[in-house]
């Protein structure tokens, strides 16, 4: 083993925990809304498609989506896992698999989720989302109105 080899091990490892970290940004940004953590997991010319006929392309785009989605469910929670990457520096590919519950103006909620795939990019040293888009999503029937918090804000941290 050579100092060579364990630097390309050691960037390796480094690029795969920063992607995790990237898809857990997405989430925390989506759920707790942070526009500004959202805005940075994206590149400036990034796609988002949400469905074969929902296509969010540019930031501006995905920041408003994002909002429209704040307006319309009082709490979101997504949770990711599985996420595989291969990287091919500076870009790489991913998959995982997202629950996603919302909570509907009527405190019901909706349970979904799917698949998101993922292209990478590394801009200026840092990782980022160029293309995300979902795959084999569902959504189960509302459940029944909860007692929760009435706002992302009631939320303790």
């Amino acid at each position: 083993m050579t100092i060579e080899s364990l630097v390309l091990r050691l960037e390796r490892v480094e690029a795969q925990l920063a992607l995790h970290r990237l898809v857990h940004d997405y989430c925390i940004g989506a759920d707790h809304r942070d526009l500004q953590r959202w805005t940075s997991v994206w590149t400036t010319d990034a796609v988002w498609e949400t469905s074969p006929d929902r296509r969010f392309v540019g930031i501006e785009a995905i920041r408003a989506a994002v909002q429209d989605q704040w307006r319309i469910f009082p709490v979101m929670q997504h949770a990711t896992a599985n996420h595989i990457v291969e990287i091919d520096a500076p870009t790489a590919t991913g998959r995982c698999d997202v629950v996603v519950l919302v909570q509907l103006p009527d405190r019901r909620w909706i349970a979904g989720g799917g698949s998101y795939e993922d292209h990478y990019c590394n801009v200026d040293g840092s990782w980022r989302i160029a293309y995300r888009r979902v795959v084999r999503p569902f959504d189960l029937a509302p459940l029944a109105p909860a007692d929760g918090p009435g706002e992302v804000n009631d939320i303790p941290d």
